[in-house]
């Protein structure tokens, strides 16, 4: 991890890369899910105010219960999942690509009609934490408010740059990339395709 030069001791950017992550296999023999970044970083299942992790789904099954999380679910590879809210049957197809809100108090349980698939996960402290999820392709310039933002190599590749703070680097898929951006502080990022199927997964996470 890495202090801006000229910035708030608090402002801080870190490449994450695929490599790193560890696999750990779910409760229920399911899948596998490999954690990219919690918060706080020695916070562990339920204390954690944020956490974002990737996860392959290997067959059907129920979601874990979560008390007082909220959680957004983005499948990246493979797809349709089909969420299924087990008390009122409501069936939700969730093709790559596109992101899905719910509680960890819902009752959903997923079918995987095309096979397993892989997906990006993010999860919220209700009470203590917000944020979105989106994706992004093409080149970007953003300017930066405070919270945290992190960039996911969904494919391809991107140069990243923080102009005037001597910060670059590059992100291959399966990286990514964590700005923790202080009060008062507001760097712009520049992110350049190098690659023509570059994509990302950006999630930006705010405190309540």
């Amino acid at each position: 991890m890495s202090t801006f030069r000229g910035a708030s001791v608090a402002t801080r950017l870190r490449f994450i890369r695929a490599a790193e992550l560890r696999a750990s296999p779910w409760k229920n023999g399911g899948g596998i899910t490999r954690e990219i970044a919690i918060h706080p970083a020695d916070a562990g299942m339920d204390d954690f105010l944020w956490r974002i992790s990737a996860a392959e789904v290997a067959a059907p099954g129920p979601f874990s219960h979560w008390e007082g999380v909220d959680r957004v679910l983005l499948v990246t590879h493979g797809g349709p999942v089909h969420l299924i809210q087990q008390h009122t049957q409501r069936t939700v197809v969730l093709p790559a690509g596109q992101a899905f809100r719910f509680t960890g108090e819902e009752p959903y349980c997923s079918e995987l009609p095309a096979g397993p698939v892989r997906d990006f996960n993010l999860m919220l402290r209700r009470t203590k934490a917000q944020g979105h999820v989106t994706t992004c392709h093409g080149a970007a310039v953003q300017r930066l408010a405070p919270g945290h933002w992190l960039w996911h190599g969904w494919q391809g590749a991107y140069a990243v740059e923080v102009p005037g703070r001597l910060s670059q680097g590059v992100l291959e898929a399966g990286d990514t990339l964590h700005l923790s951006v202080a009060s008062g502080d507001c760097p712009v990022l520049r992110m350049t395709p190098r690659t023509g199927d570059a994509r990302l997964i950006v999630a930006r996470i705010e405190y309540s």
